[in-house]
């Protein structure tokens, strides 16, 4: 199991009040960008164009707008999991309204005697709106019984090496290891500064528990775009966009244990209830570049590059833990619950795009792209020097890599109505050494349809499902692994129209 362990170890216990990979992994990564019609495609739209969805993508496309555009979408998420854990299987789901999409595109075409040039810079576009990158919002939870391991073994290592008067100091209130010393759920070991669990002290060597887990997510991604693009003899269209991204991300997580059989006699340990809380919020600024060549009419080839972002993050947490004593007695700390706060800066790494599109004027369309994200590139990185990253980000470039993610898409339309569908493979972002391409890698399945009217007014819809695992342990605590098999089912309609 040294794949999840690895990975997960620091991922459920201090996600509240520590920042690690997975923060990293987390801000960086892209669900679902642009309209409904990119939506349709599974985003295979890069070198298309004329749709605000390039603004995110490749701005290069803003340079083949003919005219003014508007355009709203908005959509509903359904985020299901399906998590096995010691062979119990549990269900969750949680669903969401949201706005994935809003801008408008300004567009200029110059004229000659009357006639758009053919030559040289023929035209240009100005857009402005807003695009939702990523989608954070899950349900999960689990349950199951494991032998000899306990939340507490990994609270003492957690605590090995700091000594206990440290522990009982006021500026610990909000950390678990503190209130596990605190409730006696750990003990020191006598002459040095690490602990053991509770059911160590008393030399428990048989016994089970009985775990529960629930983790609840929301919150966003979204960026804030200004740019424009060119088109150049009808030939290379040139675009970039300065975007403002902000994320906002909360998280509720309840872990429970219960003590189910022992080989001590009056065990004293009866049960213990840990609860989380994380409010993150966190803006930086990047811009986008790209190009498209128009070889023939019916070809379009293109790339982009997204520069890394600074985000300025702030977390607010709480943490809180209560035992309980098999007497009945229950003890909680911190006994005033209390709420910290924390800045730090998350360096999210850049991102290389090819594309490529066969476009039949409104008949046919057949769009691929490809897209490059070095993971390992990523960095936390503290404010004034006031904390060492040195281990989460060294952890960043050992457990995660290189991910490929592969799109594409086709369309078809007859008179006013258009049909399209798309697939696409969001490589896995892990080092293989730790969780496969096949364990890592999600799949996107799409479709969707348009109507046009009076070849000013357009409606479109769509419909995808993202499939992929992802696994949790509960606090690192032991070889069992939660493996959650999750469905993001995104429901989009958008509408805009010519001016």
């Amino acid at each position: 199991m040294k794949r999840i362990i690895v990975i997960f170890l620091s991922t459920f216990c201090m996600q509240v009040s520590a920042q690690n990979q997975q923060d990293i992994l987390r801000y960086s990564s892209r669900g679902m960008v642009g309209s409904a019609r990119t939506m349709g495609l599974s985003g295979a739209f890069a070198a298309v164009g004329a749709d605000l969805s390039a603004a995110s993508i490749n701005p290069a496309g803003l340079g083949l707008f003919r005219s003014n555009h508007f355009l709203i979408s908005s959509a509903v998420t359904a985020n299901l999991s399906n998590t096995n854990y010691t062979g119990n299987v549990m269900s969750d789901s949680k669903t969401n309204f949201n706005i994935p999409n809003i801008g408008i595109a300004l567009n200029t075409v110059d004229h000659y005697m009357g006639k758009p040039r053919t030559k040289g810079i023929i035209g240009g576009t100005l857009v402005f709106g807003l695009n939702r990158l990523n989608d954070f919002n899950s349900n999960v939870q689990y349950s199951g019984v494991v032998k000899n391991t306990t939340v507490g073994d990994f609270l003492a290592r957690q605590a090995n090496g700091i000594n206990f008067n440290v522990l009982n100091q006021s500026a610990y209130d909000n950390f678990l290891e503190a209130q596990a010393w605190r409730v006696a759920l750990i003990d020191s070991v006598p002459g040095s500064n690490n602990y053991i669990s509770i059911l160590d002290k008393f030399k428990d060597t048989a016994y089970s528990v009985s775990q529960f887990q629930q983790i609840s997510n929301t919150g966003r991604m979204q960026e804030w775009y200004v740019g424009g693009g060119i088109n150049v003899s009808n030939f290379l269209y040139l675009g970039t966009t300065l975007v403002i991204q902000h994320a906002n991300y909360t998280s509720k997580l309840i872990y429970r244990e219960s003590l189910k059989e022992s080989s001590v006699q009056n065990n004293p340990y009866g049960s213990v209830s840990i609860n989380q809380n994380l409010e993150s919020t966190g803006s930086g600024v990047g811009a986008k570049f790209g190009f498209i060549l128009r070889p023939a009419s019916f070809i379009r080839i293109g790339g982009a590059y997204h520069t890394p972002v600074r985000l300025s993050m702030t977390d607010q947490y709480d943490n809180s833990l209560s035992m309980r004593y098999s007497d009945g007695n229950v003890y909680t700390e911190p006994r005033e619950l209390r709420k910290d706060f924390y800045e730090y800066q998350i360096v999210t790494p850049g991102r290389l795009h090819a594309n490529a599109a066969i476009i039949l004027g409104k008949l046919f369309l057949l769009t691929a792209d490809y897209e490059k994200v070095d993971y390992r590139k990523g960095r936390l990185q503290a404010i004034n020097n006031m904390a060492d990253f040195v281990s989460a980000n060294s952890n960043n470039q050992l457990l995660h890599h290189v991910a490929e993610n592969y799109r594409t898409g086709i369309e078809f339309g007859y008179d006013f109505l258009r049909i399209r569908a798309g697939y696409a493979y969001l490589g896995s972002p892990y080092n293989e050494q730790y969780i496969s391409k096949k364990d890592g890698g999600k799949q996107l399945i799409s479709g969707g349809l348009g109507w046009v009217y009076d070849n000013r007014v357009f409606f479109d819809v769509a419909v995808s499902s993202l499939i992929g695992k992802d696994f949790h342990v509960p606090f690192g605590t032991n070889p069992e692994t939660a493996t959650i098999n999750g469905n993001r089912l995104n429901f989009m309609f958008g509408a805009g129209f010519k001016f």
